[in-house]
């Protein structure tokens, strides 16, 4: 068995915003902030701390969901696409608890049902 090594977020932000980790971070933070348009994006930061407390691992994952989201539409499309794969496009109160989840988790949500429609297995 091969054990191929994966690459530390540090590692990764530096690549993608430079050698320098506090201005790779701050790049790293706005990047977010332009993927978080405000229908992708429920804003649940703590105002105290903002996004740039969060972990450079969590900051590659939420840029990338946020982008993938944006390439669907909006949150309202997912809990559509949602309901819909679920045969429950007319259940408002079902498409209203899916609209308190986080974008991540309607996100992996979408992908699982998706995955289920077309018969593959989720990633």
């Amino acid at each position: 068995m091969v054990h191929v090594m994966t690459k530390s977020p540090l590692t990764i932000m530096k690549e993608r915003f430079g050698d320098d980790p506090k201005k790779a971070k701050e790049k790293l933070v706005a990047a977010v902030k332009k993927a978080a348009g405000k229908d992708v994006w429920l804003d649940r930061v703590n105002e105290g701390k903002g996004l740039a407390h969060v972990s450079n691992k969590k900051l590659l994952h939420l840029e990338q969901v946020l982008q993938a989201v944006a390439k669907v539409g909006s949150r309202d499309k997912l809990i559509e696409g949602i309901a819909e794969a679920q045969g429950r496009a007319k259940d408002e109160a079902y498409k209203a608890r899916l609209g308190e989840e986080s974008t991540p988790a309607l996100w992996d949500r979408y992908q699982a049902v998706q995955s289920r429609v077309a018969g593959t297995p989720a990633k």
